[in-house]
Order: C-alpha cells, then structure tokens, then sequence
C-alpha cells in the first residue's frame, strides 16, 4: 500500500496544478472565454443527441422530448454565442434555483439529525436562504457586484481545492505513512447476507484499482444472481486512449462463484471493494445493461470503466451510487461511496450463497462469457434522455455546494471541541 500511495502522488500534484490554474485564469481572464466554451460544449452535446435519436442509436420512446432536449441545448449554446450577458443572467437563474432545492435539502437534513451538531446543519441551511434573498431582492443595479462574488467563489473553491490536492499528492509521496490505515476488519460473515435482511436481498461490488488510468484509478463491478452466482467485468481499455470502438475496448464480463478470484485472475489485479445490499435487485435488468454497453465505444468522458459500472449496478437497483458527473476521478469516485472498502488482500473471499442448484460438485466455478450478436440489450433510461450537458453542469455545481457544506460544517465542529476544551 505505501508503495501504491508513493506511485500516485504526481497524478494529484497534477490534478492541483490544473485546478489552480483554472481557478486563476477564471478570476483574471476574459469571462467570454468561458462562455464561449461552454457554447461550443453545449452545441456538441445537443447535436449529438438529436443524431442518436435521428439515427436510432437512442432508443427513445418519447422523440419529441428528446428532439426538444436536444433543440434547447443547441439554442442555450447559440445564446451564449449571441449575448455573453444573457447567458450570464440564465447562469445565475440555474444557480439560484440549485442552491434553493440545496437549502431545502439541508433543512430537511437538519429536521431529522439528531446529532449534537444540528445547529450547524441549520446554519448552513439558513445562509443558504439569506444567499438567495440576497440575490433576489438585491436591485438589478449591484448584478454586477453579486456576478463577481459569483466568480470569485467559484475562483477559490478551484484554488482551494487544487492546493488540497497538491498537498495531498505532496503527503503521498514524503509521507505516505499517513495514509495507510488499517483495513476494515470483516468476518466472512459479515461479507455475507445477514438473516436480517429479506430473503430477497443479493449483493452488488464495486472494484477499485489504484493505479489504473496513470493513477486516476480503475472500477469493475459484479452483482449477484438469483442462484448465488455473480456476474462481474469492467472495461479496461489497455490501449489507453481517449476513445476506442467497441471491439477493441476490452469489455469482458464472466458469470463465476468467486468474483474477487475472478478481478485477481486479470492481467493487473484490483486493490479493494465495496460491498452493497440491495432487497429488491434486478439482475436481468443490469444483465441487459452490460450487453448494452458492451456495444457503446469507449469514451474518456462519459463512457468509461466507471460510468459502465455505474450503469450495470444501478440498473441492478443500487441506490447510494454517485452520478460519475459529481466525482469524475474513479478514485475519488470509489472513496465517496457510502460504506466500509475491503482490501483483497485482507478479505479474498465473498461468501457465496447457492440455490436451485444441484448437489452434485460442480465442474467449473467461472464462465467467462461471449455475447452473440443476436442477443439484445437494453440501454438505461437515464441514458436516453439525452440533455447530458445541463445535466453534468447542475451536478458540479451541487457537488461545490457538498463539498462548501462539509468543510462548514467541519469547521464548526471543530471550533465548537476548542470551546469545549
């Protein structure tokens, strides 16, 4: 482990670099720049999506929806083109209309926390509101002073958070002790189904590789069938490019009785996993996912190892994944997942649970599968609505909000212990 953290520091030292730069030139830059580029992504992305549906590669049961998603993208981007200002203003209008649905979760939050540090919950939540009166009531002659508070958060949170990760990649590699925790101790046991739960519960697996993608990290998956065998793969795309034919992607997947034996038998192993409990799963579902997808061109954004396990597992039913929009590292992806990571090293075993099945030994525990051209499969519905653009936008900016609500709330706890004290 200490040696995989000292191999990984200079990917964070890169990721800080280009967060502070970004944040620089956002703050002293021409904003039309970036207004610009936002035009030009926002274009691509609805001329794309009106081709799938055109085309039929989007499987859309609702075209008009779709053909108007993908109009209002184009006209948003057209818009950004023509008046910088009116673009500025829509910006604003979204922002506005994010931070209310995030206050009024936060105030929710705090309505049901029973933790000794609600109050700061509520704070929070308040100057969430007393932001938005402030932007609204403000008269139309200060939009120009409440645009520029604007930018410059947005401009410190970038510096902010690439000097935590130029800090953190620095830690990695002069002092990498400091993250080797221990593992998370689990008997076999407890990596099985509790008698607790509904009898119809099965597990999902989320796999980490640290090192994958030059230090970005790597994800595979597997979800657990009816009859105790499960199903796993990933994308692994060896040629490491930012875009590869399905052909040549290096989709696998394997039905096997022993998913962590499987992730080890690859050409480089997995480090660590996740384990989630799902009542009511949908294996056919999340079967014909990964048909679907191994039939979709890798992508570096938006069609990578992570958003395909991303894809299977919640059509599977998994509920506490992250949109990859919100944490587009893999790495960082994986360590925001909810719940304990074991490493493999620690915990080589999955306890399977058999059924319907005979008594007899079996004659092999893996089937590494190959799908006939014939057999279907069927995209998500989240990947037919098309409109990804705005969608991708509204949840990087929701995931600035989390991250601004955790280091409040932190800090609060922290000042409120030195009271203490």
């Amino acid at each position: 482990m200490q040696q995989t953290h000292t191999r990984l520091w200079w990917m964070e030292v890169l990721r800080g670099i280009v967060a502070i730069t970004f944040g620089v030139l956002f703050f002293l830059g021409d904003v039309r720049f970036f207004v610009y580029v936002l035009s030009i992504y926002l274009i691509i992305d609805g001329t794309l999506d009106m081709y799938k549906v055109a085309t039929g590669k989007r499987a859309s049961k609702r075209k008009v929806i779709s053909y108007l998603g993908s109009a209002l993208s184009i006209l948003f981007g057209l818009i950004c083109f023509v008046s910088h200002v009116l673009t500025i203003l829509l910006i604003v209008l979204i922002i506005i209309v994010r931070i209310m649905i995030s206050g009024v979760r936060v105030i929710i939050e705090a309505r049901k926390s029973k933790s000794p540090y609600a109050g700061l919950i509520w704070l929070y939540g308040g100057l969430f509101g007393l932001y938005v009166l402030a932007l609204i009531i403000f008269p139309s002659e200060i939009f120009g002073f409440k645009l520029l508070i604007l930018f410059i958060f947005i401009s410190i949170y970038a510096i902010c958070d690439g000097f935590y990760l130029v800090g953190r990649g620095l830690l990695l590699r002069f002092a990498p002790a400091l993250f080797n925790k221990p593992g998370s101790q689990a008997s076999e046991r407890l990596l099985g189904i509790s008698d607790n739960l509904p009898s119809t519960t099965r597990r999902a697996v989320v796999f980490v590789r640290r090192l994958g993608a030059n230090g970005l990290g790597h994800i595979g998956w597997a979800f657990e069938w009816s009859n105790g065998w499960f199903n796993t793969g990933s994308v692994e795309n060896k040629k490491n490019r930012p875009f590869v034919i399905p052909e040549e992607m290096g989709f696998w997947t394997a039905h096997t009785l022993d998913p962590i034996a499987t992730m080890r038998r690859q050409n480089s192993t997995y480090d660590e996993y996740k384990l989630f409990y799902v009542a009511q799963p949908r294996p056919k579902e999340a079967w014909r996912t990964a048909i679907w997808e191994s039939r979709q061109p890798y992508y570096a954004l938006r069609h990578n190892c992570n958003d395909v396990a991303y894809d299977i597992l919640r059509a599977f039913s998994v509920n506490e994944l992250l949109d990859p929009a919100e944490e587009h590292v893999p790495n960082d992806w994986y360590d925001a997942l909810p719940g304990p990571s074991y490493t493999i090293a620690e915990h080589p075993v999955i306890p399977v649970r058999l059924h319907k099945m005979s008594q007899r030994e079996l004659a092999t525990s893996e089937i590494v599968l190959t799908i006939p051209a014939h057999i279907k499969g069927t995209p998500p519905p989240w990947r037919q609505r098309g409109w990804r653009a705005m969608q991708e936008l509204t949840l990087t900016w929701d995931k600035m909000l989390k991250d601004m609500r955790t280091l409040f709330i932190s800090m609060g706890k922290r000042i409120t212990k030195l009271q203490a004290s």
